[in-house]
């Protein structure tokens, strides 16, 4: 469920990286892997399916206002734009609860705990049986039948998307709840460090609920800096695309990255 990605100033910069990763095993009768073209090469051309409120992981005003821009960017080029479809495949909840944190948890290494961190996962499940600890730990543990289960939510929630985007070809989401987080010196406290969203406290695993969506779904996320937020830090945005559509979300953030505010060099960089 852990995903590897480059970083890079302009999302085009992705495509030789991508090409360099993917071909042919070299066993004998091996697979091949085929990237599927770009299904629009103009913004006006894109079907975009826009969701960007949840209940079960609320945004921070700052994403909210990076979410309209967006939407305005695409609408002004033409652009076909639903606003929260009905027909999204999946909600937070499930996908969380019900895929990404017991298929997470259960691809973990038991043999590498620690006793330091486990002690505080097991302090903070006592001190809140309901929070995120109960699950990381359940899931560190859990039999090969739960793990099962899990990963058959995951494929049938994988073939709602696949039919989710015979009508559209973009899902555009918040990557996380708020802004990008100043840079701390604090410890490493994955349960029991909260942030806030517009004041609210909230479960500091609310940071990977938005990015969980395209891990369960098996298909590429590409993520487009789109203005900054109220600290100054910058705030992004991720185009989800099909399973092989690659392509097609990196194309989309290079032009929706042209029409917002896009890489902008920290001052020190410039």
């Amino acid at each position: 469920m852990a995903c590897g990605g480059a970083q890079v100033r302009d999302a085009r910069d992705l495509v030789p990286i991508l090409r360099a990763t993917v071909g042919a095993a070299d066993y004998d009768g091996g697979f091949s892997y085929t990237l599927a073209p770009p299904r629009a090469t103009k913004l006006a051309d894109f079907r975009v399916a826009v969701w960007g409120e949840d209940p079960a992981c609320p945004v921070d005003s700052d994403i909210t206002a990076a979410m309209d821009d967006a939407v305005t960017a695409l609408r002004a080029t033409g652009a076909k734009v639903t606003v929260q479809p009905a027909s999204l495949p999946v909600g937070i909840a499930t996908n969380h609860r019900k895929a990404f944190l017991p298929l997470l948890f259960g691809a973990g290494d038991r043999t590498g705990l620690a006793p330091a961190p486990s002690a505080a996962t097991l302090a903070r499940m006592i001190q809140h049986p309901r929070g995120d600890a109960s699950p990381a730990l359940l899931g560190t543990f859990q039999s090969h039948y739960r793990w099962l289960q899990a990963h058959m939510v995951r494929n049938e929630i994988r073939q709602r998307w696949f039919e989710f985007f015979q009508d559209f070809d973009i899902v555009l989401m918040p990557v996380t709840p708020t802004a990008a987080p100043a840079h701390h010196n604090k410890l490493i406290d994955w349960f029991g460090r909260p942030f806030e969203v517009d004041g609210a406290r909230r479960p500091y695993w609310d940071q990977v609920k938005w990015s969980a969506i395209a891990n369960v779904s098996g298909g590429p996320a590409t993520t487009i800096p789109v203005r900054k937020g109220r600290s100054g830090l910058p705030i992004g945005l991720q185009a989800m695309g099909p399973s092989g559509g690659d392509l097609t979300t990196i194309e989309f953030s290079a032009l929706l990255g042209r029409e917002v505010d896009g890489f902008v060099p920290p001052p020190a960089f410039v």
